[in-house]
């Protein structure tokens, strides 16, 4: 049973990247029948959210990314509840309720890196980034990216491109260097 649960969620996956979202909703709904293990239908409720966004079924996302939280958080699965408030951030934000949104991707970032999903947690800083542009709230916006960045491990390559990527704006300000442009050269020197 397990095992057909399994495939029929990577079916409703499949068919999800496809653009046939009523057909992985259904897919998704009938693979929940088919397992009774708690961390595999927290995923699925995870996706059937996910679907129901796609699909503007914004009360039957909000229900199945509850029932996503509820199991996650009682299998104390830190990734799993940060992922689920990523989507419940994307949820809220397709009903332009933008702070609430932004709220819950700081809340997903929190719990990502908690987990040691440093990546992931970026990814949920970019969205609130990304949403603070489309209010035009650019100094925000830069300072959620600069957050992101942040939370990457200190040795990796990406963090060092993206911080120098960050660094353009300010000197094309004027601004000069900054205090830790000169601390992350002792850094390097070590």
């Amino acid at each position: 049973m397990a095992e057909t649960a399994q495939k029929m969620h990577e079916e409703a996956v499949a068919l999800f990247r496809a653009g046939q979202y009523e057909a992985a909703r259904q897919k998704l709904e009938e693979a929940l029948t088919q397992t009774a293990d708690e961390h595999k239908q927290a995923e699925i409720y995870n996706d059937l959210g996910v679907i129901c966004k796609e699909l503007e079924d914004f009360n039957a996302a909000r229900t199945a990314l509850d029932e996503a939280m509820t199991r996650f958080t009682r299998l104390d699965d830190k990734k799993g509840q940060g992922q689920t408030l990523g989507n419940r951030a994307a949820l809220l934000e397709a009903e332009e309720a933008y702070e609430e949104a932004v709220e819950a991707y700081k809340q997903s970032a929190a719990l990502l890196s908690e987990a040691g999903e440093n990546e992931m947690a970026m990814y949920a800083w970019q969205a609130v980034s990304r949403l603070r542009m489309k209010q035009k709230r650019y100094i925000e916006a830069i300072g959620a990216y600069e957050e992101g960045v942040e939370k990457m491990p200190n040795r990796s390559f990406k963090k060092k491109v993206l911080q120098n990527i960050l660094k353009i704006p300010g000197s094309m300000l004027g601004g000069g260097r900054r205090a830790d442009d000169e601390e992350d050269e002792e850094e390097d020197k070590d």
